[in-house]
């Protein structure tokens, strides 16, 4: 099989601006969320972690200034609503929830959903459609 060039190609714009992706975990739950690839999103989080390597302190699994970190990171470039939670979505409580290592879950569930939006559908082209014109008879 060959696999179609015009498959590979990332939707940006969609990267970049969003969308509501279930969480297949919790049904109906969706967090409206953009990529983790998103270039605002990714330099940030790279200052963030050079920061914290350059603490003198190694980072431990519930590292509460990781936690705050990385959950404020989400907060401004990634989650931009939910729905299906008890609690109704405002960037207060997003903050509040994000970076309380306690709800390490709910941003492991965001982080999921905005790895979704930059994976790609592959799609193949059948070599042998292309070349199925019956030979000519030559005679």
């Amino acid at each position: 099989m060959v696999v179609k060039l015009a498959s590979l190609k990332a939707n940006l714009e969609r990267e970049a601006k969003g969308d509501r992706i279930e969480y297949p975990d919790w049904p109906g739950v969706f967090f409206h969320v953009s990529s983790t690839r998103s270039e605002p999103f990714v330099t940030q989080r790279d200052l963030f972690l050079k920061q914290m390597a350059a603490r003198n302190k190694p980072v431990t699994p519930g590292d509460p200034e990781m936690a705050r970190g990385i959950g404020r990171l989400y907060c401004e470039h990634i989650l931009h609503g939910w729905e299906g939670l008890d609690v109704e979505y405002s960037p207060e409580v997003a903050l509040e929830t994000l970076t309380d290592v306690a709800y390490r879950d709910v941003l492991s569930a965001v982080d999921w959903c905005a790895g979704k939006l930059s994976q790609i559908q592959v799609e193949f082209v059948d070599k042998t459609a292309k070349n199925s014109e019956a030979p000519s008879s030559g005679g």
